[in-house]
């Protein structure tokens, strides 16, 4: 039995306020500080000429969703402070969402120049590679990270899509076995080992333990019809 393989990989602030209304101007600073969007745009207008707010307010608007308001006030950062690594790297990821992995792996590369340390941007560069089809790219920016973090959740669930995108699924297995040892009940790992293991390995029994595990931990799991069928199918082999 032969099927095309899908690899499927998975992408607070929180303030804690004790309101003490001493006066109306605490009272106000309250409810600024309840929305990051207003707290931040406060701080830009009380510190015009310092970075560190426009870049923070950046990463708000990011969180919203609202990224070409995250890329205007990201290049403010950057006219204020041009050797600040982590604003590139912010603007990278609005790159990114808007559609621009070209200029998206250049901020990232640009962040990872003025600071070598700024090893999450090896991790972005990963996810920007894989998401335009530049495995061999997407593996090295992946192992660089890993390198460092080993232990870091979903990078070698990212790094087996990457190895399974070059139909290295000797590598890919290796990989999720990884992630499954960072967190057992990882449910893409399970059932990305569970199709491997079928459909290239045709080792029913491993193939069988992971996807049947992957149908306990997640409900709403993609193809979940598809998936029972194949369990289905796996069970009633001789």
């Amino acid at each position: 039995m032969t099927k095309k393989i899908k690899l499927l990989s998975g992408e607070t602030v929180v303030f804690v306020l004790v309101i003490v209304l001493l006066s109306a101007g605490t009272y106000s600073r309250n409810r600024i500080w309840n929305d990051e969007i207003g707290f931040w745009t406060d701080c830009v207008n009380k510190s015009p000429h310092k970075a560190r707010p426009y870049l923070n307010l950046g990463v708000a608007y990011f969180d919203r969703g609202a990224y070409d308001k995250s890329f205007e006030v990201t290049q403010k950062a950057i006219q204020l402070d041009p050797k600040n690594g982590e604003a590139y790297y912010n603007l990278g990821l609005d790159y990114q969402k808007m559609g621009n992995p070209k200029e998206a792996i250049a901020m990232e590369k640009k962040s990872l120049e003025l600071d070598p340390t700024f090893d999450i941007a090896y991790y972005s560069l990963g996810e920007i590679y894989l998401e335009n089809g530049q495995y061999e790219e997407a593996e090295e920016a992946f192992q660089r990270f890993l390198k460092i973090y080993p232990y870091a959740p979903e990078v070698h669930a990212l790094l087996a899509v990457v190895y399974g995108g070059q139909k290295k699924f000797d590598k890919a297995v290796t990989e999720l076995e990884w992630e499954l040892r960072i967190n057992p009940n990882h449910t893409l790992a399970h059932l990305n080992l569970g199709q491997i293991y079928w459909y290239e390995f045709q080792n029913r029994q491993k193939a069988l333990s992971h996807l049947k595990r992957a149908l306990m931990l997640d409900p709403l799991i993609p193809d979940r019809a598809e998936i029972r069928q194949l369990v289905r199918l796996l069970e009633g082999l001789p």
